[in-house]
């Protein structure tokens, strides 16, 4: 094997140097220039410079990447500067294949990255940052082996900064004035603090948002008048702060709604024959359609305004993201618009709603392959109706199932041929907030649903059991503010029941109580929340998530949707059982009669906590993901132990990727290969990813990752040494893993690749955790295939 390894590498050190040798440079004509990169940037004097952004500025700004760079570096091999030489498609060639469009490069000259514009830009940067005289310039720097290749160094010499002496505002004149001085205990600018254009621009975003939610709807940041004096100190701001006086007459207007009409199209495609249209007046809206393709009430309820209210750009971006929100209008039309008829400022509220299809149906496949032999299909077939009743009432059906065939079994103790399981599930979800009673005020509440949940599976895994499972569950779902998700179950049912068992199931339950209680404890009563905070649907560059959790509530802190430049997510989820049905039982004087049951089954009785913190860094082309999870089950009075479809586990695509789903710990407990891994569950979880991506085309993203984690017991399990939690230990017993994965983003979903490599298992082999030979690593490789990003 080490003579293998040792043979292709090599080879592989042969080939690249055969393609070094092949020159990109001899395509170049005239005074063209390969860029090699950015060499250095050369501070004249840094001390003038202590701001750190302003530092990273320099670097964003003169950032650009070269051919076959990683990290901004030229390190790689230039592959894709190599197709598009030596495979560019002929003049008799239509067009260039598809393995030439994707991976292709051109030539990065020193010409496209514009150095002296970047100059400039880097000047109006400093700038605006409070460095008014800064200079910058650069220079080329050729390569004495090859002219063609040069890479630039760029030289800044600072001044000292401007900063604030005194801040005012313009004394108030009229109304407008008034709502502008009424920011100043709100002002983030302080004397002395260094002059920042960005923090300019958004104060006065700031500024012109109050007086939009005062009525004026035609102010604009373009209204606002910041004067900037540097004449009475040297390198010191005088900034005065108010409105310009050379306004329209309509920036000095409040404006109030008047008329609001809602038109409902058909759709183009629409393969009925038009029909004539009705005017329905409902709630002080105007409901213009065909028929009802949506009820009335549904409308207003999205509907923030009413006739005579003062114009609100909060309720404006609350009605789009209502409406929105019922997922059933392929297209969204909103306008305010002067009513010409009108003595007094007043506008009318249009919106334009185009349906979608009500029906659809998604079909999912997908293949199992598992190490102990098992492998076969899998299906889902979800049928949803999007406006049920005209109510945008979400209604949706799903059947999934998977069959399992054991290639090389030898056993005789099974149930049947086939391991299967198949499942149907039903929800129904509202997009408003039904309660029997008052319990709480949910006014303002944003995007209320309410679901409820019905489903039912049967499995049938041949080594040891079958089993079937029924569900129920009630919640609701709001947004309070628009960052933050709140999702509480204040009911919901699980029953799972062992239908027949092989007797090597039952042997394992024999010897090890602690597993035969977590499967007899599986009936489930209680109730869920979490809670979620996002910044990451913005797409931050840096994001982050938190998550926290307990089985009947939840908490998420989440920032990281949108790609900003620093994404937070942050989720903390609870969830608890068997309160309610244990107040029945209360009464009873002898505790000996535990575990109490219900309907013949033994009622589980635990808390769940579990929080979930990820922190997205992204820049331009990479991002650089952190995340953080952790959980524990507590059970107690009528339970000794979870049930097992409560516990934690890991490993897996969504998990530590160099390790198959549930085949770790727990603990250090060295697990049977030859099983189907029944037991490697527990009570408590610990988990750290990283994950490095870099975007390599328009189609196929890059990932470099490295994960680390385990599961534990909170008890001992005398049938399991070593399996409990401990403080003084379980770092000992974390197991890590990294590799390297593909993205193929086709804009619709991601498919997602992962090849992991395991470096350090839970349990000691031969004294040590780690594995110290290249052969147990790649021998040792898991391939995962998935849908979407793993977080």
């Amino acid at each position: 094997m080490q003579r293998k390894i040792l043979l292709y590498g090599v080879l592989f050190a042969l080939a690249a140097m055969i393609l070094a040798s092949c020159s990109n440079t001899r395509f170049l004509t005239g005074d063209r220039i390969l860029y090699t990169g950015k060499k250095t940037i050369f501070i004249s004097d840094s001390a003038k410079l202590p701001d750190r952004s302003v530092v990273q500025t320099t670097k964003s700004v003169t950032a650009f990447k070269p051919n076959n760079a990683l990290g901004g570096k030229r390190v790689l091999l230039p592959v894709g500067l190599w197709i598009y030489n030596y495979r560019k498609p002929t003049e008799k060639k239509e067009s260039p294949g598809w393995f030439y469009r994707t991976l292709a490069k051109e030539p990065v000259l020193i010409s496209k990255v514009n150095p002296g514009g970047r100059c400039q830009k880097l000047e109006s940067e400093l700038f605006s940052k409070g460095y008014f005289h800064s200079r910058v310039w650069a220079s080329i720097d050729t390569s004495r082996r090859n002219p063609r290749k040069a890479g630039i160094i760029y030289t800044i010499k600072p001044d000292q900064p401007f900063r604030y002496h005194e801040i005012s505002f313009v004394p108030p004149a009229d109304d407008v004035d008034s709502v502008i001085n009424s920011f100043q205990p709100d002002l983030v600018l302080k004397p002395n603090d260094v002059f920042d254009l960005g923090k300019i621009k958004s104060e006065t975003k700031k500024i012109t948002a109050r007086l939009l939610e005062e009525g004026y709807f035609y102010f604009n940041p373009a209204c606002m008048k910041w004067t900037a004096d540097t004449t009475r100190l040297p390198y010191r701001i005088d900034l005065r702060i108010g409105k310009k006086t050379d306004l329209s007459p309509n920036a000095y207007r409040k404006y109030s709604i008047d008329d609001i009409t809602v038109r409902i199209t058909q759709p183009v495609d629409s393969l009925r024959l038009p029909q004539p249209e009705d005017t329905v007046y409902f709630d002080g809206i105007s409901l213009i359609a065909a028929g009802e393709p949506v009820k009335p009430k549904v409308i207003s309820r999205a509907i923030y305004f009413r006739k005579g209210d003062l114009y609100s750009a909060v309720k404006q971006q609350q009605t789009m993201k209502h409406l929105n929100s019922y997922g059933i209008f392929k297209y969204l039309n909103l306008q305010l618009v002067p009513d010409p008829d009108s003595l007094v400022p007043q506008l009318d509220l249009s919106v334009e709603l185009t349906p979608m299809k009500n029906i659809s149906l998604d079909l999912e496949a997908n293949v199992v392959t598992k190490s102990t032999g098992f492998s076969g299909p899998g299906f889902a077939a979800t049928l949803a109706h999007g406006n049920l009743a005209r109510g945008a009432n979400r209604l949706q059906l799903k059947l999934d199932g998977g069959f399992e065939w054991q290639w090389s079994n030898n056993s005789s103790s099974t149930l049947g041929t086939v391991s299967y399981n198949v499942g149907i599930s039903s929800s129904i979800t509202f997009p408003r907030i039904i309660k029997p009673f008052t319990l709480f005020n949910t006014s303002r509440f944003s995007l209320p649903q309410t679901s409820v949940t019905l489903g039912w599976e049967f499995l049938n895994k041949i080594q040891y059991y079958r089993m079937s499972s029924s569900n129920l569950g009630f919640g609701y779902q709001w947004k309070k503010p628009d960052k933050i998700t709140h999702a509480y179950n204040p009911l919901f049912f699980n029953s799972i029941v062992l239908l027949e068992t092989t007797p090597e199931f039952d042997s394992i339950l024999y010897a090890n109580p602690y597993i035969r209680k977590s499967f007899e404890e599986q009936f489930i009563a209680g109730m869920k929340y979490s809670f979620i905070y996002d910044n990451s649907t913005t797409k931050q560059p840096n994001g982050f998530y938190f998550q926290a959790g307990i089985s009947t509530a939840g908490f998420i802190y989440d920032n990281s949707t949108t790609k900003q430049p620093n994404g937070f997510y942050f989720q903390a989820g609870i969830s608890t059982a068997g309160n309610l049905l244990d107040l029945f039982y209360k009464p009873s004087p002898d505790e000996q009669e535990r575990p109490y049951s219900i309907a013949g089954n033994v009622y589980s009785q635990f808390l769940k906590l579990s929080t979930d913190i990820r922190y997205y860094r992204n820049i331009r082309d990479m991002s650089f993901v952190f995340r953080l999870y952790s959980g524990v089950g507590l059970p107690y009075s009528n339970s000794v132990v979870m049930p097992y479809v409560e516990q934690f586990y890991s490993g897996g695509s969504n998990s530590i990727r160099a390790f198959i789903a549930r085949s770790l710990g727990p603990g250090s407990l060295e697990p049977d290969e030859n099983s189907d891994i029944i037991d490697q569950t527990g009570d408590i979880k610990l988990e750290g990813n990283f994950e490095y991506r870099i975007k390599l085309s328009k189609v196929i993203h890059g990932a470099v990752f490295l994960d680390a984690g385990n599961v534990w017991l909170l008890n001992t399990d005398e049938s399991r040494p070593g399996a409990e939690f401990r403080f003084d230990s379980f770092a000992d017993q974390l197991a890590v893993g990294t590799g390297i994965g593909f993205r193929f983003d086709f804009n619709f979903f991601i498919l997602r690749t992962d090849f992991g490599f395991p470096l350090r298992r839970a349990y000691a082999t031969d004294g040590s955790n780690w594995l110290t030979t290249a052969s147990d690593i790649v021998s040792g490789f898991v391939f995962n295939l998935a849908i979407g990003y793993p977080f």
